[in-house]
């Protein structure tokens, strides 16, 4: 959320909504990619000795991972997807 521009919502949240300071409190943050910029900013709500735990290329995303892009007008978006977890093998429907 910090590298889409929510940095003002969640300073917001934090500094006026009766939070504790963050040295009594618990923050964890999560991302499947970690850029620099994006840690020195998380670090303004994290306490100075957080811990940090990394699994894999730091910044990076994984090779094994393709991404495609189908663009669907917005009434068939629920029919298209349901059809890609049809015809993907790993879907089974389930009717009550």
């Amino acid at each position: 959320m910090l590298d889409m521009g929510f940095e003002s919502d969640v300073r917001k949240i934090v500094e006026r909504c009766e939070m504790p300071d963050k040295t009594q409190r618990q923050t964890l943050m999560f991302s499947a990619t970690f850029p620099d910029e994006i840690q020195r900013l998380a670090a303004d709500f994290l306490k100075e000795n957080y811990l940090f735990v990394a699994v894999g290329t730091i910044g990076g995303s994984n090779l094994d991972i393709s991404q495609t892009v189908i663009s669907v007008p917005g009434d068939d978006k629920q029919e298209k997807l349901f059809n890609i977890l049809l015809n993907s093998g790993t879907f089974m429907c389930v009717t009550a």
